[in-house]
């Protein structure tokens, strides 16, 4: 069966748009959800599943440097969830949020449903923050800043040092930072990833989210968790009780085993960082194309500004010359516009394809 990101395509079209893995789920997390349901382990577990909660706590201590208790996770049924339910707790009408772009689309539209204004602040050229026009953009008002690292779409994976700037600048203000860390996992060029959650003061003033679509290839499985300070995380379980009551027990347990996978993990990104090469390298023999390689994620994100007058356009060229589809970088937000994100979260066959077919149709758009 074919991955979502293929549906409505035909059968010759190849797809890197919607931010799914092509590969397996660990067969640990196969095991683990199969003996749950022989062991009739499939009722309520009201308050969490422990082997889930202790294994996320074990790994936000280990991985991400952050002191954290079990009360301070929360299950939540994917990112989404772990998205409306951050804006949920710490906006109110009238509320300023700034956004930093390009990122995940929901980041910027969710504060809008809870009456709060959103400004998005442009990324830096190397894709990285611009502290000096997140402080510009401040007001009286402003109450969250919203970062996406490793960054979807961009592949920006931000520096301790940066990382530092903004949380001066959060703790100074006596601000929020809601930290979308889906891609945590993913960094290349050995380079890490940072939790500004764990750096000094920012543990109570962080909700980061938590989730397994994208390295353990998890999307339908709908589960990924929040790690927030304790009476923070207590606010977001009550409001999740009464929307969802709790995210599937057989989903946390297969959760639980997925947070254990190192070498699964492990090989996803040294393979993901091969083909990020290849595909940079084909992508840059093409005029005009302009291309900074990712630091993180599974997306390239090129400017094709050079060749079409819009992205939109080259969405449709490429869907209809190459028969590959893309994203178009506008519906990123502010900054994003001219380019076009790819996912490269495939086998390595279908990547060499879509790159010679893009090639081969932005060569022809290129010729004089």
């Amino acid at each position: 069966m074919r991955p979502s990101k293929y549906s409505g395509l035909d059968k010759g079209t190849i797809s890197l748009g919607l931010a799914e893995s092509d590969f397996d789920i660990p067969k640990e997390v196969k095991e683990a959800m199969v003996n749950a349901i022989l062991e009739g382990r499939y009722h309520y577990e009201m308050g969490g599943v422990p082997e889930f909660l202790e294994a996320a706590v074990e790994k936000l201590r280990r991985f991400n440097g952050i002191d954290a208790t079990e009360e301070e996770v929360l299950p939540t049924v994917g990112a989404m969830n772990g998205i409306w339910l951050s804006y949920k707790v710490l906006l109110k009408p009238g509320d300023h949020v700034i956004v930093v772009t390009p990122t995940y689309p929901p980041l910027i539209e969710r504060p809008k449903s809870f009456q709060a204004e959103v400004t998005e602040v442009e990324a830096r050229e190397d894709w990285h923050l611009d502290i000096e026009a997140i402080e510009k953009a401040l007001t009286d008002r402003t109450r969250v800043i919203t970062i996406c690292n490793p960054n979807n779409p961009t592949g920006a994976v931000y520096t301790r040092d940066e990382l530092e700037q903004l949380a001066e600048l959060v703790l100074r203000r006596n601000l929020y930072v809601v930290s979308d860390e889906l891609y945590e996992h993913l960094t290349y060029d050995g380079k890490r990833h940072v939790s500004i959650a764990s750096l000094p003061g920012m543990r109570e003033r962080t909700i980061t989210i938590f989730g397994f679509t994208k390295t353990h290839g998890m999307s339908g499985l709908r589960i990924g968790y929040v790690f927030a300070e304790r009476e923070l995380a207590k606010r977001m379980r009550e409001e999740n009780a009464a929307v969802v009551i709790h995210p599937g027990t057989i989903e946390q347990i297969g959760a639980a085993a997925a947070l254990k996978c190192d070498s699964y993990v492990n090989s996803l990104r040294d393979y993901l960082q091969k083909v990020r090469d290849k595909l940079v390298a084909k992508l840059r023999e093409v005029p005009g194309v302009e291309l900074r390689p990712p630091e993180g994620t599974f997306f390239a994100f090129p400017n094709l500004s050079s060749l079409f007058e819009s992205d939109k356009e080259a969405v449709d060229y490429l869907l209809k010359v190459a028969r590959v589809l893309v994203y178009a970088g506008s519906g990123f937000g502010k900054g994003g516009g001219g380019h076009v994100r790819m996912n490269f979260c495939s086998p390595i066959s279908i990547i060499e394809e879509a790159a010679d077919r893009i090639v081969r149709a932005l060569t022809r758009r290129s010729a004089p």
